[in-house]
């Protein structure tokens, strides 16, 4: 890909937001683009790639299966979002594994070559290391949800955690959403009737519109409506 193009490109995403022009040509000078179909599984566990992962276009999921097959969604990622924190440097491992939902094109550095341009550049670590630090609250978040929580809980508490102007706009399929809470689609249909009914949401398709957001936080918190 031209590094032109690819300079625009990633420049209108937050990770790189505040990077001057000459740091935005050092990414794109080092970087390789890589186009994921769709259901194709990315990286797994027992075949992992080292190194930064930025997706440009589509969407990837990152996930875990158990040893009776049970396939958990941790995170879904969209254009503009890093993916495989864990495995940047050479020393890291991925723990899981990362699947397409879309047709996805993947911006990828060498661990050696983004080591050296956060040596060269202290700025670029910083981005990064922000961008951990977020990853690393997201997936306490996730933990606290799953293993503390009730169903309609954790449901409630995703929807406050991407809710914006009363709005939650679904950017992945129920199905997806089911293995993110960790129950089946007929689980998460039944919670979601019992939330509407109880006026704490209403359904339009991909969109969900907050009705009631004092007992959304209180449901969140444990006290849904049985």
């Amino acid at each position: 890909m031209n590094t032109q193009k690819l300079e625009l490109e990633i420049s209108k995403f937050a990770i790189f937001s505040g990077l001057k022009k000459e740091q935005l040509e050092k990414i794109a000078l080092h970087a390789t683009v890589s186009e994921v179909p769709k259901k194709k599984i990315f990286f797994s566990e027992d075949n992992s790639s080292k190194g930064l992962h930025i997706l440009l276009s589509g969407k990837v999921k990152l996930f875990k299966i158990s040893d009776d097959g049970k396939e958990q969604t941790i995170f879904v990622f969209g254009p503009g979002e890093p993916f495989c924190l864990c495995s940047v440097f050479s020393d890291g491992v991925l723990p899981a594994n990362i699947g397409a939902l879309e047709d996805s094109r993947v911006l990828f550095i060498k661990p050696a070559e983004y080591e050296k341009l956060a040596q060269e550049d202290p700025t670029i670590l910083m981005h990064m290391m922000r961008i951990m630090s977020r990853r690393l609250k997201d997936a306490m978040e996730m933990i606290d949800s799953l293993a503390l929580k009730q169903v309609p809980s954790r449901l409630a508490a995703y929807f406050l955690t991407r809710e914006k102007n009363g709005l939650v706009e679904m950017d992945i399929s129920y199905r997806e959403l089911s293995k993110i809470i960790g129950i089946t689609p007929e689980a998460l249909s039944r919670a979601m009737k019992k939330m509407a009914a109880g006026g704490l949401i209403s359904v339009d398709g991909s969109e969900i519109r907050i009705e009631d957001i004092s007992k959304l936080i209180n449901c969140s918190e444990g006290g849904c409506l049985k």
